[in-house]
């Protein structure tokens, strides 16, 4: 007599099945997204690295600076394109004589530079300009002597930092 084939019971579990979701390759896909974007994006004009201790005043102006040579001037210290100079500003801004001598000495000889190297490529051209960044609380008498100043070593084509009002 031949065995008949015995039925399997297939048994349900009871239990719902934990569902585990795996997010390490949807950050991995993220954060090539955001690199993508991030390097992709271009930005227009001058960025420009403002310093903690430093308040730039407000402004409607529609236009952003163009790339120059970089001057700050907070309440208590001058830098040139990163260069702390050992300026007395309360002498400077106290004095009778519009031209500061050190700011005037570090600008000549960045000036030298530039027209060095303007010399040697025909492509590149000395065009004199030049950013302030300048304190919001800076006395106007101080800022009209460091502008002088800037415009006897050469850099004429002067633009203030400012932040944008909407």
């Amino acid at each position: 007599m031949a065995h008949a084939p015995t039925k399997r019971r297939v048994t349900r579990s009871r239990r719902p099945s934990l569902l585990v979701l795996n997010i390490t390759s949807m950050l991995d896909m993220f954060t090539i997204l955001i690199i993508f974007l991030l390097k992709s994006y271009s930005a227009e004009g001058l960025i420009l690295t403002i310093p903690a201790d430093l308040f730039l005043p407000f402004s409607t102006t529609q236009s952003s600076p163009e790339p120059g040579l970089v001057v700050e001037l907070s309440r208590t210290t001058m830098v040139v394109d990163g260069r702390v100079l050992s300026v007395d500003l309360a002498a400077a801004e106290a004095s009778e004589a519009l031209l500061i001598p050190e700011l005037y000495d570090v600008l000549m000889a960045r000036a030298r530079q530039y027209e060095e190297i303007s010399a040697v490529n025909p492509d590149v051209d000395f065009t004199g300009r030049l950013v302030l960044e300048g304190d919001r609380d800076i006395p106007f008498s101080l800022l009209k002597k460091v502008l002088y100043t800037c415009g006897q070593a050469g850099f004429i084509n002067q633009s203030l930092a400012v932040f944008q009002r909407e």
